[in-house]
């Protein structure tokens, strides 16, 4: 049975590990995310097998609660687009965004966002994509954390219209609308998290980049057409 050889810091990423099976190397992994499996050296295991449970490690150790918690939030940004503009047609096209499974396969292009907007007379058409992100509980502080692979789908497509809308359930409701500048690569920044380091890429209030209701109201409203509702919603 083939075993994990070597474990190595990469010299241009302190951030992630190469592993090696049987004196080969196999993979490059996140260090954080290659902890949560547990694996160690020594440890009987294929590439194909160490590959797969580093892909869904935190799907397997957050399992239901989690996803179920990501679907509120993307019932709600989805029913606030709605109600913004009658016009929206919204539909939820993220990998697995509308289920509570844990689905082991990956969806056809990483960060691909959770939510299609199109008008109602001409539903082929996308006009914008939305990625739905958030805690349930939002942190202390001003600054909004986005993991960078909620960033990469607007990153490599400039062409398209795409938004990151955050939904904070405490300590009291809460939407923050970022619309990324286009061809711009967020730089990553380091926080610790329970003892350990994650990426993300922050935002505050005072970045272009963070828009108000308002401003995304009008964003559809320009897409759409005047359907929005009679009165502000917040």
């Amino acid at each position: 049975m083939p075993k994990i050889t070597t474990i190595e810091e990469q010299f241009h990423d302190p951030d992630r590990l190469s592993i090696f099976i049987d004196g080969t190397f196999c993979a490059g992994v996140r260090k954080r995310t290659f902890q949560a499996t547990g694996l160690k050296v020594g440890d009987e295991i294929t590439c194909e097998e160490l590959k797969g449970k580093e892909n869904f490690v935190w799907k397997q150790l957050y399992g239901k609660p989690a996803w179920k918690k990501e679907k509120v939030r993307i019932e709600k940004v989805s029913d606030l687009i709605k109600k913004t503009n009658e016009n929206a047609l919204v539909k939820i096209v993220g990998f697995g965004a509308d289920s509570e499974e844990l689905i082991k396969e990956h969806p056809e292009e990483k960060g691909k966002p959770d939510i299609d907007i199109m008008h109602k007379e001409k539903p082929d058409t996308t006009l914008i994509k939305v990625e739905v992100t958030g805690t349930e509980r939002m942190r202390e502080g001003s600054d909004y954390w986005v993991r960078p692979d909620k960033l990469e789908y607007a990153e490599n497509h400039p062409d398209e219209d795409v938004w990151i809308v955050l939904h904070y359930a405490l300590p009291s409701e809460k939407f923050v609308f970022i619309r990324p500048t286009k061809g711009k690569i967020y730089p990553r920044v380091k926080h610790e998290i329970n003892k350990a380091g994650e990426i993300y890429c922050d935002f505050s209030d005072t970045d272009e980049e963070v828009k108000t209701y308002k401003e995304f109201s009008e964003h559809l409203k320009s897409k759409l057409g005047s359907g929005a509702v009679a009165k502000p919603l917040f």
